[in-house]
């Protein structure tokens, strides 16, 4: 899932701290920087969205503490002896406006997502199901020959086109939790507004002011109201945090230079999460389409840099796959890997030298698009100044609204862009499959059978040690071999808690899980 923040205007911030809202004793007030470009969950795919669409919906599954799979809103499930016909058995549930919870809402949802004319990003989430790729490539138009049907009013049955180890993982994320079709044809586009949108989750949208704040309220009644401050500046986060005006801040609200003086005073808290930052190449557009160039590009950055730029808070790798993500077991190695040292400044220069670009004034003006924060301005920059100083290349920075850059990278995608993936589901499929020619997700134009084959055969193995060995070959092709994208570095979840709080309740896919916030008083 892609992350980022917004950066919005502080008078909306003044606006809230000022409101009755920021100082209710019943609310935990917490920042999500950047306001959610859409709560459709079939059709959002930043972490924004699903920080909020995980608390006020359910899955047929979920992740918890311990990355395990647990039901949700399935009561059971069981698979067959060849591995591919699931079938699941649904909880008695019911929506928020008292309907029953039914097997065809799933597949009402399913459809949606596989539906060409939704246009849905991750509609290849579903593509282990039989005919699902088919029916979203308009190749067949028939959704009742793809493989998923309700027994009866509680019972779906899957078929899958072979066994995939990591399928009922993918259950518990947002584009597979299902929907009120008849609440959708009604509202249209506006479905998603409080007063109109139908839920299962444990919390209720109950108030959304644009680029202010998000207002939930519990179906418990035991629970805290949750308040979503929309503030992106880090500086101004932080402030409202130490005048008592925000319970929780995330990485993104906590300003950089003052990471130290966090540590001093023993506020800043981390936890480990699945989540890479990395530089995409549009491999179709000139001078990216020559995978030498992308080359040259990837080893003159000595990725140590964000290490220390960054407070010690991140890891520079070469690696696409997060350390310890199921089923990874054996650390990556970082043998023959690029990292930035005289011959590999020598080498970068020759490839340049012998590609046309002798004289680097012929270079093509380049772009470099990245989402507008505080952090990832940084980010961009260090890159713009290192590939000056080492390439003798000048390349352009242009930092883009969240909503507008991903319509931008969808439309007009630029030379390179800095991204961002948090695992929906933890497992190495997940950021594997981002980068195969048939994820919605794969922003690069790369494709490459070899590499798809791999993750492919990886993912139909139950044998830990040999799918973990084709993971690593994958791996080894898109960012050793093929150079599609140019990872930068792993991060922790930062975050700062107020003493109202003794859990904050994150994830390793770095959600916060409402319900799972533990009050100092409880």
């Amino acid at each position: 899932m892609k992350f980022t923040t917004f950066l919005y205007s502080l008078i909306f911030l003044l606006l809230f701290t000022n409101s009755s809202y920021s100082n209710s004793s019943d609310s935990i007030r917490i920042n999500i920087g950047n306001e959610p470009p859409t709560l459709d969950w079939n059709l959002a795919t930043d972490s924004t969205s699903f920080q909020i669409i995980n608390n006020i919906m359910h899955g047929l599954t979920r992740i918890n503490n311990n990355n395990e799979i647990v039901p949700n809103l399935a009561e059971s499930w069981t698979i067959d002896k060849s591995g591919k016909v699931i079938t699941i058995k649904i909880k008695k549930n019911f929506w928020s406006d008292g309907k029953k919870l039914e097997a065809k809402h799933f597949i009402d949802s399913w459809e949606r997502l596989l539906n060409p004319k939704t246009a849905a990003d991750y509609a290849y989430f579903l593509y282990d199901i039989k005919n699902a790729k088919e029916y979203n490539l308009g190749k067949i138009s028939d959704f009742n020959k793809v493989g998923i049907r309700a027994i009866d009013l509680e019972t779906l049955e899957i078929t899958l086109t072979n066994k995939k180890s990591y399928f009922i993982s993918l259950l518990s994320f947002m584009s597979t939790f299902p929907i009120r079709k008849d609440i959708i044809e009604k509202y249209g586009e506006k479905w998603i507004e409080p007063e109109n949108i139908v839920t299962l989750g444990n919390y209720i949208l109950s108030k959304w002011e644009n680029h202010d704040f998000i207002l939930l309220k519990p179906k418990n009644p035991s629970r805290k109201r949750i308040i979503l401050v929309m503030n992106s500046n880090p500086t101004s986060s932080l402030a409202m945090f130490e005048n008592g005006k925000l319970d929780v801040v995330d990485g993104s609200g906590i300003p950089l230079l003052e990471i130290p003086y966090l540590k001093r005073k023993g506020l800043l808290r981390s936890k480990e999460r699945f989540a890479n930052t990395y530089i995409g190449f549009n491999v179709n557009k000139p001078p990216f389409d020559n995978k030498k160039i992308r080359k040259a590009f990837a080893i003159s950055i000595d990725k140590r840099i964000f290490e220390k730029v960054f407070q010690g808070t991140v890891r520079p790798t070469n690696n696409w796959l997060p350390e310890n993500i199921p089923p990874m077991k054996t650390k990556l190695s970082n043998k023959n890997l690029y990292f930035f040292d005289s011959k590999n400044i020598d080498l970068a220069k020759k490839i340049l030298d012998e590609n046309g670009y002798k004289d680097r004034s012929k270079f093509p003006n380049v772009k470099l698009l990245y989402p507008e924060s505080g952090n990832n301005r940084i980010i961009a920059e260090i890159l713009q100044n290192r590939w000056s100083e080492i390439l003798g290349i000048t390349i352009d920075i242009e930092g883009l609204e969240w909503k507008i850059y991903l319509s931008t990278l969808d439309n007009n995608r630029p030379h390179m862009f800095r991204g961002g993936w948090i695992a929906d589901y933890p497992h190495a499929h997940n950021f594997m499959n981002l980068f195969t020619c048939s994820s919605g997700n794969n922003e690069t134009g790369w494709c490459n059978i070899q590499y798809d084959n791999a993750v492919r055969l990886a993912s139909s193995n139950y044998n830990a040690e040999e799918s973990e060995k084709l993971y690593q070959e994958a791996n080894k092709i898109l960012t050793i071999e093929e150079i599609a994208i140019m990872p930068i570095f792993y991060s922790v979840q930062l975050y700062l808690k107020s003493k109202r709080i003794n859990d904050a309740g994150f994830t390793s896919m770095g959600i916060i899980d409402f319900n799972e916030i533990v009050l100092e008083n409880n």
